[in-house]
């Protein structure tokens, strides 16, 4: 399991609106009240590892593998072996970037710096250059701040991807 499975699972897929189920709705919430849901209360776990699950931290949306974080549980997450009751999948619901873009378009307030998991390098093809949200002049659409075209946030959207603008 790779936890660049999380990259693409957050990033890249043709989902839309109509297809919010629950765990975006969670989203949602925790972007409204600016918390996370505790562990206990998303029943998070981590499975042994002689487990042969699909389904992990690794390959759910939510997940920021390098950081070892979850958009929705709260505290450090296992990317390997755990799991919670909101794991959702490459192409199961909306992105996470298009669910921020819906909170923005709702509440016309982006997110701050510090909110958006920025980091100073990302992976190729996952840089904020790569991203639909990414503006000239080094400005984003979801989050407060200056960016530079290698940077990356946890809600990037790969170009061609997730709802349309």
């Amino acid at each position: 399991m790779s936890i660049k499975d999380s990259a693409i699972a957050k990033s890249v897929g043709g989902q839309e609106e109509k297809d919010k189920i629950n765990a975006d709705t969670v989203l949602m919430h925790v972007l409204e009240k600016g918390t996370k849901i505790s562990k206990r209360d998303a029943n998070y776990k981590e499975l042994d590892n002689k487990s042969e699950s699909e389904e992990s931290c690794a390959k759910c949306k939510f997940n920021l593998g390098d950081e070892k974080k979850c958009h929705i549980v709260e505290g450090e997450i296992n990317n390997e072996y755990g799991m919670s009751k909101f794991f959702s999948a490459k192409g199961v619901g909306m992105l996470p970037g298009d669910i921020v873009w819906d909170y923005i378009k709702r509440t016309g307030k982006k997110l701050q710096y510090e909110s958006g998991d920025v980091i100073d390098k990302g992976a190729n093809g996952f840089q904020c250059q790569d991203c639909k949200y990414f503006l000239y002049y080094n400005k984003c659409l979801l989050i407060n701040g200056s960016f530079l075209p290698d940077m990356s946030c946890g809600y990037i959207v790969k170009i061609g991807n997730g709802t349309d603008l």
